[in-house]
């Protein structure tokens, strides 16, 4: 949470929000979270918080024909909770709160880690093509920008030869983004 906090302090020390002279195109470096729930049994593997990502979205204004909103198309390589590669694709809608600040959501797919317990046991991972839905805001600063997404946790249960998926305590995950 620091991080967040300093990151923030440094973007918005210098003059000017205007970023009207830069492309729509935008490199997305990076990527931390914050888990709000610890593992969930003893056999867990702790989570990976710094995910080592790299990513390009294109930025279309007048979105749906609204002057107002935005979206991106975007796609993103980055290590997942459990250290493993992951790949995301995603469509986000944006409305810009203030110069600054903008508030969307995001609704994509990621090939990515699940993590699989058995008779909570950790087994290890499965690899599973996962939706993804999560509310999202982006504060930005020139070209530069931090954004800032809520997703949720799913694990693969397997009791008496039955598999469900359970949906846990969401996790905070920000990454960096540079216009060009």
């Amino acid at each position: 949470m620091i991080r967040v906090i300093v990151m923030l302090v440094l973007m918005w020390s210098g003059p000017g929000w205007a970023q009207s002279q830069y492309s729509d195109f935008q490199l997305v470096l990076g990527g931390w979270s914050h888990h709000f729930e610890d593992e969930p049994y003893p056999s867990s593997p702790t989570f990976n918080e710094n995910h080592k990502g790299i990513g390009l979205n294109y930025r279309f204004d007048n979105c749906h024909g609204s002057e107002r909103w935005r979206c991106h198309l975007g796609a993103v390589y980055l290590r997942d909770s459990f250290d493993n590669p992951m790949y995301t694709l995603y469509w986000n809608w944006q409305y810009p709160l203030f110069d600054s600040l903008a508030a969307g959501f995001m609704l994509g797919a990621a090939s990515r880690s699940v993590a699989i317990y058995v008779d909570e046991q950790f087994e290890g991972t499965e690899r599973e093509i996962v939706p993804m839905v999560a509310p999202n805001l982006e504060l930005t600063w020139r070209r530069f920008s931090i954004n800032l997404l809520l997703l949720p946790n799913v694990d693969l249960l397997e009791e008496d030869g039955d598999r469900t998926y359970r949906v846990q305590r969401p996790t905070l995950f920000w990454n960096l983004g540079f216009r060009f």
